[in-house]
């Protein structure tokens, strides 16, 4: 986030919907009301639209458990006076792009991450299921590793995936939290020594604290494929991000890899049933504070972890379109810059507001070009320039160049939720 170009004036196109009364509340979570005639109104502008309009691939129980996080790692914050005080002075920032200000003090990270960063992470977590067909082929390429002695013991035959978010944060580390629990839930009913196959629909998922499992989404588990897994998987995450987001990532992850409270007055089953999303010696995240924009060849191969020797998933999530509109120079050194350090085989992932556009000066006129133009200029056709024998560095798998994500009826929240609207884009270095 912060001035590696996370959010502009739109804040990334989060759209909400407005509502005309308050929710009501209810103990720790508001109980929504009925639908305003204007929200109606909404979704039939969303259907009318051009986007595509997509419903969340993971089970409802699935995404009440990544809010939960949230809500339990922040309890604090949410039930403060000063919330609304807060956002106005973050949210302000965020409109004058003054980043610096917007996550200088980590209360105003802490009152971002419960506000905006919900609704991020149920969007991504449904693209993560959308793509889980392409990143869960690499695992067929991954070797075994073992943890330190430092570390918390881990089957020997997990193996690890390597994701690094670039302008990452709370929004990340728990959408993929969520991700590794499908993987996981998934593995363990079907990975029995056997092969792992693809599921159509018909694979059940099951949840901590629910007594009968879920079957997942049929439309979106079509697209999952773990039949190259054959081994549980384990996610060592890397955040990249010039704002100080330690704190606030730590917390979370802490919170992903402990068991979630419990009431005093909850039964013995919920007691023996409650365990965490994931577990710490499967999910590893750690921070690093840097500018993506200053960082040299060098630096890029120490955050990729040295010397790469395995396909990863690398990702810009919000990401992009500001990192061009601070420079489209930098942006593209430092594009060319992993397409020359990351392996054959790795996957990386772009997710930003539709419709973005970035300004630059040819010659004395100034024009403006699609993010997703300049992207694709840069990985697929930039190196076919410099030779006739020369190959582009990716291809591109997906490409959407607008979609919707709606936010499921009867998740409980503190605060509002929001739909969202975004452009996605998938490339595998050849």
């Amino acid at each position: 986030m912060g001035k590696n170009g996370r959010f502009g004036k739109e804040y990334g196109t989060v759209v909400e919907k407005e509502k005309k009364s308050r929710p009501g509340w209810k103990g720790t979570s508001y109980v929504k009301k009925a639908e305003p005639a204007n929200a109606k109104r909404t979704t039939a502008d969303e259907q009318n639209n051009s986007s595509t309009v997509s419903e969340a691939a993971a089970p409802f129980e699935l995404q009440q458990l990544l809010l939960n996080i949230f809500r339990d790692t922040f309890p604090v914050v949410l039930g403060s006076e000063t919330l609304q005080a807060l956002l106005q002075q973050v949210k302000k920032a965020l409109y004058e792009r003054d980043f610096a200000q917007a996550f200088g003090k980590e209360e105003f990270l802490e009152a971002y991450a419960i506000r905006w960063s919900p609704s991020r992470t149920l969007c991504y977590q449904s693209i993560l299921l959308d793509i889980s067909k392409y990143t869960t082929k690499m695992f067929s390429s991954y070797k075994t590793t073992r943890p330190k002695l430092d570390q918390q013991p881990a089957a020997d035959d997990a193996v690890i995936m390597r994701i690094i978010c670039f302008g990452g944060g709370a929004a990340e580390v728990v959408a993929f939290g969520g991700f590794l629990r499908c993987l996981e839930s998934a593995f363990s009913r079907n990975g029995d020594g056997d092969e792992l196959r693809a599921f159509e629909g018909m694979d059940i998922i099951s949840f901590s604290g629910e007594s009968s499992p879920t079957v997942l989404n049929q439309q979106s588990s079509t697209d999952i494929c773990l039949s190259t897994l054959g081994r549980s998987p384990r996610f060592d995450m890397c955040l990249v991000d010039t704002a100080q987001w330690q704190s606030v990532v730590y917390k979370l992850h802490e919170n992903i890899t402990s068991p979630p409270p419990l009431s005093k007055y909850a039964s013995s089953m919920a007691k023996n049933a409650n365990e965490a999303l994931a577990a710490a010696a499967n999910f590893g995240v750690t921070f690093r504070q840097d500018n993506i924009l200053e960082m040299t060849g060098s630096q890029l191969v120490d955050i990729l972890g040295g010397q790469p020797g395995q396909p990863m998933l690398l990702t810009l999530l919000f990401t992009l379109n500001e990192l061009y509109t601070s420079s489209i120079g930098k942006t593209t050194a430092f594009l060319l810059n992993l397409t020359a350090t990351v392996k054959s085989g790795s996957l990386l992932l772009v997710v930003d507001s539709p419709g973005s556009y970035s300004e630059t000066t040819v010659g004395t006129a100034a024009k403006k070009y699609p993010m997703h133009w300049l992207l694709d200029h840069t990985l697929l056709e930039t190196q076919k320039a410099r030779g006739s024998e020369s190959a582009p560095g990716w291809i591109k798998i997906i490409s959407e160049d607008s979609k919707w994500f709606r936010i499921p009826e009867n998740l409980r929240y503190p605060i509002t939720l929001e739909n969202m609207r975004y452009q996605m884009h998938l490339y595998r270095r050849v």
